[in-house]
């Protein structure tokens, strides 16, 4: 097991959870990303672009939430859900994990799923199959199926709308996110953060090096037989409401990959709005810790909660 770097909150380097230095990863193997920027996607909207508010940061620990950990679902496979306190009947927010389709920790993004939990939802953080049990995204996808099933299911129990359901991913999460509400009707809302929407271009405007990467067969794209299945071949009329959002510094998914499938669903008459992040990269795989700091902060997390309140509450 490679030992991970994370800044502190004073800026130097630790091991623990926090966010990750991007080129310290680098010399994990396997692990590649761009030295340079893709150049900014045409046809970005001016208005699309989004100067952060980093100064006001999301609580680490939000009061008034109720955890169940482990939740056994499909074959053995585990979630873990955070509810209101209060009962009710709360929106369904299915958080699916990044992590290059190697990993699904369901760990990830605690901060983030407890400020949304926070405001009303019933935020379940789903691991699925990946390269590491020798699966394939359409695995992937039956086990999210299998997880909306069983929360929905026991609605009852957990304080949950079965009616009221969204799906929301970072990275290779975003990627099937986007899957999921392109093929699953129970799907009322997406957010797509920095996530694929057509692998066979996943390498545009980045360097050779990458390039080289994305190419070789056995990189986890190709394992997972995530270039058979691109979100854009999906989009159609009648699609749900999707938030998309990227850093236009991300140096591991290129920036035109959530334009062009914001462009599609726009032009199937969908509700689709995209944000351009000025500055932000990878999520936490950042060049800095001032750049990763945008995905946890009050701004950004605002957006998606009012995106959730516009599509879930109607």
């Amino acid at each position: 097991m490679v030992g991970l770097v994370y800044w502190g909150p004073d800026g130097s380097a630790r091991a623990g959870e926090g966010l990750v230095n991007l080129k310290v990863m680098s010399w994990v193997p396997g692990v590649r990303y761009s030295s340079v920027a893709a150049a900014d996607p045409a046809g970005n909207a001016p208005g699309d672009r989004l100067t952060v508010d980093v100064s006001r940061q999301i609580p680490r620990r939000p009061a008034g939430l109720r955890q169940r950990r482990g939740v056994v679902y499909g074959a053995g496979l585990r979630l873990d859900l955070l509810t209101p306190a209060a009962a009710a009947r709360h929106p369904l927010v299915v958080y699916l994990p990044g992590g290059g389709f190697v990993f699904a920790p369901r760990a990830m993004a605690r901060r983030e799923r407890g400020f949304i939990a926070a405001a009303g939802y019933a935020v379940a953080s789903v691991e699925y199959r990946t390269t590491r049990q020798h699966a394939t995204y359409a695995d992937a996808l039956t086990d999210i199926s299998s997880a909306i099933g069983h929360l929905t299911g026991h609605a009852d129990e957990y304080g949950i709308d079965p009616g009221r359901v969204a799906v929301w991913g970072e990275s290779a999460g975003g990627y099937l996110a986007s899957l999921t509400g392109l093929s699953d009707p129970r799907v009322r809302a997406v957010v797509d953060q920095f996530g694929a929407s057509d692998l066979s271009r996943a390498a545009d405007g980045f360097d050779r090096r990458m390039h080289a990467a994305l190419a070789n067969p056995r990189h986890p794209i190709h394992r997972y037989g995530a270039t058979e299945a691109n979100p854009i071949d999906l989009v159609r009329p009648g699609a749900p409401a999707f938030l998309l959002m990227h850093g236009d510094d991300d140096r591991i998914i290129p920036p035109a990959q959530t334009l062009a499938l914001h462009q599609a669903l726009r032009a199937a008459g969908a509700d689709s709005t995209r944000h351009l992040l000025a500055g932000a990269g990878h999520g936490r795989l950042a060049r800095s810790r001032t750049q990763a700091r945008q995905w946890t902060s009050v701004h950004v997390m605002t957006i998606i909660k009012d995106f959730l309140d516009g599509h879930l509450h109607s």
